[in-house]
């Protein structure tokens, strides 16, 4: 299980996430998608002996539509090309180091962000770390769980975004579920689940302003290939209902909506053509 590709190897990435949003009687009001291409290259370990990896962003488009009948529009964020982190997917506070200060200041760099930390989701609760004791190798049917207890994540996207954070319930576990084979490469199958996480965020338009309070949680599985530890493939899905005050000028009471999100992430390891050939495309 343990990640071990060599020093100086490159992997290839696609990442696409979609939203569907769901009024409280359950008719669907919006949709919005995100595609990311990323290549996680290893590089030499850190000081603690943690893995390290570049990762560098290719392409990222990005839209939305708040109507039922109409198509999502993805946009291209020009910002993202080459766009690269280093990152220890070993490290529990490896989110509190990402710099994200060279982003544009729009609700396309906002997301770019959050597809970042998307990246390594998959990664989360399938390496070892202090609090959580993910094993080199494991029967099947081994359950591992977080031993660090409630925390928060604090973040801000500013002007846009401030004074926001996760509140994590620590309620996460991860279970080797069994073997499968998966581009013909043979897999662990790491079933996880991260449940009760409360979402503040507050947003700040030009003319509006929205108090935004989530309640999430999230299960998906991770293959990893049994030859190196690498990710072959990943998918998740994370149901979040969420409370929002929107305030516009000269209001006295902000307007009240609440609504349903079902979130999906898929994650696949693509060959380098491939890779070059939909970033090119921009498939």
């Amino acid at each position: 299980l343990k990640l071990r590709y060599k020093v100086g190897e490159t992997l290839y990435y696609r990442l696409a996430r979609q939203n569907i949003n769901f009024r409280m009687d359950g008719t669907k009001f919006g949709e919005f998608k995100a595609i990311a291409y990323f290549t996680r290259t290893r590089i030499q370990n850190d000081s603690e002996g943690r893995i390290r990896e570049k990762f560098t962003w290719k392409s990222f488009v990005v839209g939305q539509t708040m109507t039922t009948n109409q198509p999502v529009k993805l946009s291209y964020l020009k910002e993202a090309e080459n766009f690269s982190l280093i990152i220890s997917v070993q490290d529990e506070d490896a989110l509190y180091k990402l710099n994200f200060s060279d982003l544009p200041r729009t609700i396309e760099g906002l997301w770019f962000m959050i597809m970042a930390w998307d990246t390594i989701t998959f990664d989360g609760l399938t390496r070892p770390s202090p609090y959580f004791k993910f094993p080199d190798s494991a029967l099947i049917g081994t359950v591992i769980k977080s031993t660090r207890g409630p925390y928060e994540f604090l973040f801000e996207y500013p002007p846009l975004v401030t004074n926001s954070k996760y509140h994590f319930s620590g309620k996460n576990y991860s279970k080797v579920l069994g073997v499968s084979l998966v581009k013909n490469i043979p897999c662990a199958v790491i079933e996880f689940s991260n449940s009760e996480n409360i979402v503040l965020m507050n947003f700040n338009f030009k003319t509006v302003e929205i108090k935004s309070k989530g309640f999430e949680h999230f299960w998906g599985k991770t293959y990893l290939s049994l030859r190196d530890g690498r990710i072959v493939k990943g998918e998740l899905i994370a149901p979040i209902t969420v409370v929002q005050n929107i305030k516009m000028p000269g209001q006295k009471e902000p307007n009240h909506i609440e609504f349903f999100t079902l979130q999906q992430l898929k994650l696949e390891m693509l060959t380098p053509d491939r890779f070059n050939f939909e970033v090119r495309n921009k498939i």
